[in-house]
């Protein structure tokens, strides 16, 4: 969950710099050297915790598919063997530990598969706690660019 908040985070913060950014420039409150080393920076920032949170949704999807299908098998399970201890064919009392044991499973995978499908179909830092401030990383062409001014 939090590297998924974390890329959210990232994105949002880029987001918000180049609208600064673009505010800036059009007031002329920006030269264009530093408008472009910035620009471009705040772009790969953005690309990056766009690429991120695209990757980190695609394998809770992926995990989330997994468990959905645990889940419904280990439900048919404990319904079966309900069923079966309703029609006499098993002892409940000899099947206590295995009932017991399956609605556990079951219990758990439903927390699993609603807690997978709140962060799948998170779209921002919001939906999962709240922005976390990431510190920029200059990148090489930034740099050199604002160097050589």
């Amino acid at each position: 969950m939090r590297k998924l908040r974390v890329a959210l985070s990232k994105k949002e913060k880029a987001e918000q710099l180049l609208s600064k950014l673009e505010k800036l420039q059009e007031r002329d409150e920006v030269d264009a050297e530093h408008y472009e080393a910035l620009q471009e920076e705040y772009t790969a920032l953005l690309d990056e915790g766009k690429a991120e949170s695209e990757r980190i949704t695609e394998e809770l999807s992926r995990r989330l598919d997994v468990s959905r299908s645990r889940l419904e098998a280990f439900s048919q399970e404990l319904e079966d063997l309900q069923v079966r201890i309703k029609v006499g064919e098993l002892s409940e009392r000899k099947n206590r530990g295995r009932l017991k044991k399956l609605r556990k499973r079951v219990k758990g995978l439903e927390k699993q598969v609603d807690e997978l499908g709140t962060l799948v179909n998170a779209t921002s830092s919001k939906d999962l706690g709240g922005f976390i401030d990431i510190p920029l990383k200059r990148t090489k062409a930034g740099r050199k660019r604002l160097k050589q001014r």
